[in-house]
């Protein structure tokens, strides 16, 4: 019976659990939170494993091709060497007094072009010489590059791993809880199926055809929605009514979402393709042209995505604001979302230096 009851909840009712309902979490529902997070865990460690497996062949490739180079460099270092010495001895100088020895104007042409092409070859030498050098350089600072990046991959899986064991540890003691786990096996490999099938290819979906929309956001930018402040200074308001109507608009997919604008966050509730999704976020003002969306939470179907997923989601994917899209003399001093509406404090940077602070 008790089943029976528990799986008629789950399908009658979406496993939604939003701070603000305010709903004591059943034993059940934080073990499949717990199963979730786990899995998902499991699928961003395989990920950046393959990350560090494609790094690593990244770093045997460039020690091979640093070796060749500098066996490059020493054979041109030869060649560069003796170019410098006929300079320093004095053996091109002289050439030099050949050419003042001519005794006719022919013959002055003559070694005229053949020092000129000597002295041509000498600086293509040494120019090819310098070129490799830089080239050198270059391999070794990639080289850096990448054994940084292992090392920080290196970090990252040794940290998520132990997160995740600490998670599945915890999720195994509280299934030992239950007098009968079965049904709730049962339901966590249904989730992880459903999310896996459906969630987050709808996710990634979503989440391409929303930056590809926030790039055509500046058309929002019309003369009734732009408050001056002065002369150079104005504010762009769009209200949340408007903003909504406008991504409607763009794709038929948001019909079935909302975006709202509270406490400076931008709050996305909605459902794709019979599953619910909640994304919470903020604006950050890096610099006067761009303001970078940060993803703080995400759901599906009421399960909320751990951070590494929420990362990959905000890396993959740019929801930023880009002011110079409007106009490039255009920047961006400040943003607040409140009261169902997004302002955008924008400043006017004429040419020449007029406007600028």
């Amino acid at each position: 019976m008790r089943k029976f009851l528990l799986i008629l909840f789950l399908v009658v009712c979406p496993l939604t659990v939003f701070a603000e309902e305010e709903k004591p979490v059943s034993l059940e529902q934080l073990i499949l939170q717990q199963h979730f997070t786990q899995k998902e865990l499991e699928r961003t460690l395989t990920l950046i494993k393959k990350e560090e497996t494609r790094t690593q062949g990244d770093i045997a490739q460039l020690e091979l091709d640093l070796k060749r180079q500098k066996l490059v460099i020493e054979a041109m270092h030869r060649h560069a060497g003796e170019v410098a010495r006929a300079y320093y001895t004095g053996e091109r100088a002289n050439l030099l007094t050949l050419l003042l020895n001519a005794e006719n104007f022919n013959e002055f042409l003559l070694m005229f072009d053949f020092i000129q092409i000597l002295y041509d070859r000498d600086m293509q030498r040494l120019e090819m010489y310098q070129t490799e050098r830089t080239k050198l350089v270059t391999m070794q600072e990639e080289e850096h590059n990448h054994l940084a990046q292992l090392k920080e991959l290196r970090q990252k899986y040794e940290a998520q791993l132990s997160e995740m064991l600490a998670i599945q540890a915890e999720k195994e003691k509280n299934v030992q809880k239950l007098d009968d786990p079965t049904t709730v096996e049962a339901l966590m490999d249904h989730l992880i199926a459903d999310w896996q099938k459906r969630g987050l290819p709808a996710f990634q979906t979503f989440f391409g055809v929303l930056a590809d929309v926030m790039v055509q956001v500046p058309e929002l930018a019309t003369p009734d929605r732009i408050q001056s402040d002065g002369l150079l200074s104005h504010t762009l308001v769009i209200n949340q009514d408007d903003f909504n109507q406008f991504l409607m608009n763009k794709d038929e997919l948001f019909k079935q979402s909302h975006f709202s604008f509270e406490d400076n966050k931008l709050i996305v509730d909605g459902t794709y393709d019979h599953m619910q999704l909640r994304l919470v976020g903020t604006y950050e003002l890096v610099s006067p042209s761009e303001l970078k969306f940060h993803i703080s939470e995400l759901y599906f179907d009421g399960f909320a995505l751990p951070p590494s997923t929420v990362a990959d989601m905000e890396k993959m994917y740019d929801l930023g604001f880009y002011p110079g899209l409007i106009s490039p003399n255009i920047q961006v001093e400040g943003i607040s979302m409140q009261d169902e509406e997004l302002k955008l404090h924008l400043r006017l940077n004429l040419p020449f230096g007029f406007g600028s602070k």
